[in-house]
């Protein structure tokens, strides 16, 4: 009886440094996994709240150094996916972030919010160094796996515009920002943000739209974000940036 009562599997079990790098690797890996497992449809869900929770490690528990390791555990059950991260740091105060409004001026702050949208259940240890979120196998819709993240980006006169090949999370996010500062050193005032070719956006991506926005808003300029695909679409509406970033989805 006890054997049926949990029926789950070991889908995967990785150990890494706190570097960007490795966890981008890893998220590639867990898209890998659940597309092995035939759970492709719970790719933007996973891989997003894997990703939250791995930043997460990184910026709070680490403090961004590399000299000890994050754990992820993802389990696989018959109702539902498991997701378990948890560092070596000293944790943080989470039951004082979850009562925090959110506020959509603000580049960072979304990653509680986002386990909130995207998993059933949310727990963390007493630190806050361990976090377990159950996504549910049924009421969740993703898509398909994309290549690596890659940008074009031109600039015509006072209007710059990027070109996304892949996803936008935090591993491109350092160079984008460099490229966005060039544009608007040179004179750009909108910013045009073509996703046509996305399925991942995490934090740190959104992150870097309302930034550009907040720069570019007293300079009476502007962000767009075109052919946004509706997983990216509804999470961003989810949380309050369709008007703010002037998001439309994929042309018909």
């Amino acid at each position: 009886m006890t054997g049926q009562r949990r029926k789950s599997s070991l889908a995967l079990s990785e150990r890494i440094p706190s570097r960007m790098a490795a966890a981008e690797a890893l998220c590639l890996k867990i898209r890998d996994t659940l597309q092995a497992n035939n759970l492709s449809r719970l790719g933007f869900a996973v891989e997003l709240l894997a990703r939250e929770c791995l930043s997460n490690a990184m910026i709070h528990g680490k403090r961004n150094g590399d000299d000890k390791l994050i754990e992820l555990r993802l389990d696989v059950g018959r109702k539902w996916v498991r997701l378990r991260v948890e560092d070596e740091g000293s944790g943080f105060p989470w039951r004082k972030a979850r009562q925090k409004e959110l506020d959509s001026s603000t580049p960072s702050g979304r990653g509680l919010r986002l386990y909130d949208l995207y998993a059933q259940r949310v727990q963390f240890n007493r630190l806050g160094n361990q976090v377990t979120l159950w996504i549910s196998r049924t009421d969740v819709k993703g898509k398909e796996d994309s290549k690596m993240a890659a940008f074009v980006s031109e600039q015509n006169n006072q209007q710059g515009s990027v070109r996304l090949k892949g996803d936008l999370t935090a591993i491109l996010v350092p160079e984008l920002q460099v490229s966005l500062k060039e544009m608007m050193d040179n004179g750009a005032r909108e910013l045009v943000f073509d996703l046509a070719s996305t399925v991942m956006l995490d934090s740190s991506g959104m992150g870097l739209l309302i930034a550009a926005a907040n720069s570019l808003a007293p300079l009476g300029g502007k962000v767009r974000v075109t052919n946004v695909c509706p997983d990216i679409f509804r999470l961003l509406q989810s949380m309050r940036l369709t008007a703010r970033l002037n998001v439309s989805g994929n042309a018909e």
